[in-house]
């Protein structure tokens, strides 16, 4: 089995990662602008937008992961590191899909009925999601930067230079 994951997974990855960056920014800042403005319109048009597709590209992601092999962990990881991971991405799937649900929810018809609940549990996970992304960040980076292990480049298009 390759160290490396394919570029499906990959472009599934960076992709999905992307749209996350673009929820983030236009879901914290649409605020700025003033009620019925165009800004603030076209934030949320394409909040709205990139979340669908932050939808359908995890349930993509995540049964393209149940059907092929994932690489390795690095050697040398503890239990307690290798559960860490394991805690980590299961909380980031849950996140992506379950965040789009939720906002799904808060803006139709049926989630006016239920009152303010379910856009507030959206920005309360919004707040939690963001944390998640920064120790995944900081953790790809701390082992291919202070372990020295190439975690990193089992997820990037191309190796990194040796050093």
């Amino acid at each position: 089995m390759s160290p490396r994951y394919d570029r499906i997974a990959m472009t599934l990855h960076w992709v999905i990662a992307a749209l996350v960056l673009v929820q983030f920014i236009t879901g914290w800042s649409w605020g700025m602008f003033e009620r019925g403005s165009d800004g603030r319109f076209y934030l949320f048009r394409t909040h709205l937008v990139s979340g669908w597709a932050v939808l359908i590209l995890a349930i993509a992601r995540l049964a393209y992961r149940l059907s092929v092999p994932q690489p390795p962990l690095p050697a040398g990881m503890s239990r307690l590191q290798r559960s860490a991971a394991h805690a980590s991405h299961g909380l980031l799937y849950l996140a992506i899909l379950v965040q789009p649900l939720l906002g799904i929810v808060t803006v139709s018809a049926f989630g006016k009925t239920l009152g303010g609940w379910p856009g507030a549990v959206h920005v309360a996970l919004a707040w939690s999601i963001a944390p998640i992304v920064l120790v995944h960040v900081l953790a790809a980076f701390w082992h291919q930067f202070g372990r020295r292990d190439r975690l990193l480049e089992r997820m990037l298009p191309a190796r990194l230079p040796s050093g």
